[in-house]
């Protein structure tokens, strides 16, 4: 139960986020710059309402098939899912460090720290790293099943 009322508390949280901020414009874009946030970005960890979200909740979520995860397409559009729920919208890289994107109308700011995107919002924070969309945990399950089912 407690796993449960994590992954809730981040959903809430990428969902608040999304729509409550308002990220600041300037700056340039570049070639260079828009590489490096180009791609699929998972979030990994994080600290919600004084609630710390690490990255083997996070594992353990995805096996379920609950993810939260962002893909930035080289077209400039974006994708927000949080838990299956997808959102379409539209990203640009400020400078090498700073992303916005927009959903809805509201436009949100990351940070590149390290090789981690932070998405900050007062005490709350949500770490997103590089990495592979996670399958739905019904295709994990019929995975798993189909190779524990030898053929004959």
């Amino acid at each position: 139960m407690k796993l449960k009322a994590k992954i809730l508390a981040v959903a809430a949280c990428a969902i608040a986020l999304t729509v409550a901020l308002t990220g600041c414009g300037g700056g340039g874009n570049s070639a260079d710059n828009a590489a490096n946030f180009q791609g699929n970005w998972v979030l990994s960890s994080g600290n919600v309402d004084g609630q710390e979200v690490t990255p083997e909740v996070m594992d353990e979520a995805a096996k379920l098939g609950m993810s939260i995860y962002m893909q930035f397409n080289e077209d400039g559009s974006c994708v927000l899912n949080v838990l299956g729920s997808e959102m379409q919208g539209t990203w640009e890289a400020k400078d090498a460090t700073t992303v916005s994107f927009t959903f809805e109308g509201s436009t949100e700011q990351a940070k590149l720290e390290g090789d981690e995107l932070v998405m900050s919002y007062g005490d709350d924070n949500m770490h997103f790293k590089r990495g592979d969309i996670p399958t739905a945990a019904s295709e994990t399950e019929q995975g798993a099943e189909q190779e524990a089912t030898p053929e004959a």
